[in-house]
């Protein structure tokens, strides 16, 4: 019997390990437009980005994702600077309420600053008036996201400071080494209690 509970808490134990980590901003918008630009910067090795809560006004919206190396600064108006990550349709949670986009994977590279430029198609991307541009907003001790700027679609105007309303989750890595989901704790649990009744009855019989 001892057996198979060891073999149940390390089953715990991974699927613990293989859990996105996330950081968060606010979901406690006074303004918007189409999109926010601002800095990430990474504290440690490279993580692999799978995903975002959004701060989206009510609706259907089309969502692009766009990276680049270093920071946005000088760039905010220059389209070929930057990389399109990502494009898909969401619907929206409501405003405030987090709304989650499911980005195509993508690395932030290690001890590094990259900058995101997330945008709507239309005026639906919801933020908050922020204090300093490029003043640390959120730092969990691995990822800091700064404060960057408000965007009218796509590259247009700016308006700064503004904060992004919004969550990333993210596992540590690159994309070749970003673990397989594992099963929910629950799950591991009912098996290893299943194992465990079978090795009862064997020993029984």
């Amino acid at each position: 019997m001892k057996k198979w509970i060891g073999v149940v808490a390390s089953l715990l134990m991974v699927a613990g390990q293989a859990q996105a980590s996330l950081i968060s901003t606010t979901f406690s918008s006074n303004n918007g437009q189409a999109g926010n630009m601002f800095d990430v910067i990474n504290l440690i090795g490279d993580v692999t980005v799978t995903g975002f809560d959004l701060n989206l006004d009510d609706g259907t919206h089309t969502i692009e994702v766009y990276t680049k190396s270093g920071s946005y600064s000088g760039f905010d108006t220059t389209p070929g600077a930057w990389s399109l990550i990502s494009t898909g349709s969401v619907v929206s949670s409501g405003v405030n309420v987090a709304t989650f986009f499911d980005v195509t994977d993508f690395v932030l590279s290690g001890f590094a600053t990259t900058a995101l430029y997330i945008t709507a198609d239309s005026t639906a991307m919801n933020y908050t008036n922020g204090s300093s541009e490029g003043s640390v907003y959120a730092d969990n001790g691995e990822l800091q996201i700064l404060e960057g700027l408000g965007k009218a679609y796509s590259f247009d105007s700016s308006f700064s400071p503004r904060v992004w309303n919004g969550t990333i989750y993210y596992q540590e890595g690159g994309l070749s080494s970003t673990p397989t989901p594992a099963p929910a704790p629950a799950t591991l649990l009912l098996l290893g209690l299943g194992l465990a009744g079978i090795a009862s009855v064997k020993k029984r019989k």
